[in-house]
């Protein structure tokens, strides 16, 4: 690490090269430990009939299709995208409920940014809930639950009890990646959730299909202030990059499939129905957070 004005003796950058492998060997201690509770949580290490109230329930697997996933009982989630192969069913089933040591509680409570001037966030900054989703503009299930869900959650946004944090996770060509982007650009003008809507309204019943002139189309619709401006962000190297980073931190983290989303400790996969997300939030609300 170079200090400006000043010249390193040769045992500064001994300390200095000690100091940096010390935070890399930090860095991927944090990330296998994460990988490997959402590893554990999606797979073998979680009771199959868990759910964040105690109860018992059947835990439904994603089925083959884009449509819904059956008639699964609540409070099972309905299915999700995944991430490796898009047009094959996912093999992981949803869960939650899950009760995490200590140490990994407090790395899935670190993923929170709270960043005020996160323009992809909604909700206040020191919420006692931090709802991180992952998700693809060109996922069915995401877009259900932008449309039906989300909008049950907001009364929770608006007393201060919680904050969603968007973050992207690109699955499928180069459509949802300029959706991605697209989204930040609308969100740089404080359209993001009209935005979001009416882009994820188009996949509802499948993968929705657009392009650049749609997306400009449906920021004039949604009433995004200067066109050309969000026009001009869609080839933002910036905003591209963000993109990317946020999908680079879900696959480090062993986020497989959309949607996803991290509960302050709580880790929920699929599309689950709007009771059962709030009985989630409401639980984790009320568990002090250290």
């Amino acid at each position: 690490m170079c200090h400006p004005g000043r010249v390193s003796a040769p045992g500064d950058r001994t300390t200095d090269r000690t100091a940096v492998g010390i935070a890399w060997a930090v860095a991927a201690v944090v990330i296998a430990l994460v990988t490997a509770f959402i590893a554990w949580w999606a797979l073998d290490g979680r009771d199959p009939g868990a759910t964040a109230d105690g109860a018992r329930v059947t835990v439904t697997a994603p089925s083959t299709g884009e449509e819904s996933v059956g008639q699964p009982s609540s409070p099972d989630p309905e299915g999700s995208t995944p991430a490796v192969d898009p047009e094959e069913p996912s093999t992981e089933p949803g869960a939650s409920g899950q009760t995490p040591s200590p140490e990994i509680a407090q790395l899935l409570l670190d993923l929170q940014r709270r960043d005020p001037d996160d323009t992809m966030a909604v909700g206040e900054v020191d919420a006692p809930v931090v709802m991180i989703e992952y998700a693809d503009y060109r996922c069915p299930y995401c877009a259900r639950f932008q449309l039906e869900v989300r909008p049950e959650l907001e009364p929770l946004v608006q007393d201060g009890t919680l904050r969603i944090e968007f973050r992207d996770l690109v699955l499928f060509d180069e459509a949802s990646e300029l959706a991605a982007v697209a989204g930040r650009a609308a969100a740089e003008q404080g359209r993001l959730t009209a935005f979001q809507d009416a882009v994820f309204a188009l996949s509802t019943d499948g993968h929705g299909d657009y392009g650049r002139e749609e997306l400009i189309a449906i920021a004039g619709e949604v009433g995004v202030p200067d066109l050309e401006q969000f026009r001009a962000a869609l080839d933002d190297e910036e905003l591209l990059e963000a993109v990317r980073s946020d999908t680079e931190e879900a696959r480090s983290l062993g986020v497989s499939s959309t949607p996803t989303f991290l509960v302050n400790t709580q880790v929920l996969q699929g599309l689950y129905p709007a009771d059962h997300i709030l009985g989630v939030v409401e639980q984790e609300a009320a568990t002090p957070q250290e």
